[in-house]
């Protein structure tokens, strides 16, 4: 409960500090923006690490696939940073540039993909 305070109250201080900034200043408005986003992903990144040690520990005692949970992760930290980055982009009035690079991480989650779509239909073809 602290942590997600902690979060809003500097969520809430970028934004309104970022607000005023952009009428005068519209270059360090997305500046502040950025350094908010940055600074809230540094204090959520201690939970990030628990988390896949967590899911790297059930891997281990569930007898699973480890390439294929950690091929899985990867996907996953690339959907969040395209995100997270394809967000400041649009904020910084670039929307064209974002779409772009949001279709670019697709196509790369769409590759990185392959590799485990061929284990689940190599799966599937022994069932038969």
């Amino acid at each position: 409960m602290e942590l997600i305070a902690k979060i809003m109250g500097i969520a809430f201080s970028g934004a309104v500090i970022s607000v005023f900034l952009k009428e005068k200043t519209p270059q360090f408005s997305m500046i502040i923006s950025l350094a908010t986003g940055i600074v809230i992903l540094l204090l959520v990144g201690q939970d990030i690490k628990e988390v896949i040690l967590h899911l790297k520990n059930m891997v281990s005692s569930a007898g699973m696939d480890k390439d294929s949970v950690t091929l899985v992760l990867k996907i996953c930290g690339i959907g969040i940073v395209a995100e997270y980055f394809t967000n400041v982009i649009s904020d910084a009035g670039e929307a064209a540039i974002a779409k772009k690079a949001e279709f670019a991480a697709k196509i790369v989650i769409f590759v990185m993909i392959l590799p485990l779509l061929g284990k689940v239909v190599d799966t599937v073809w022994t069932l038969f």
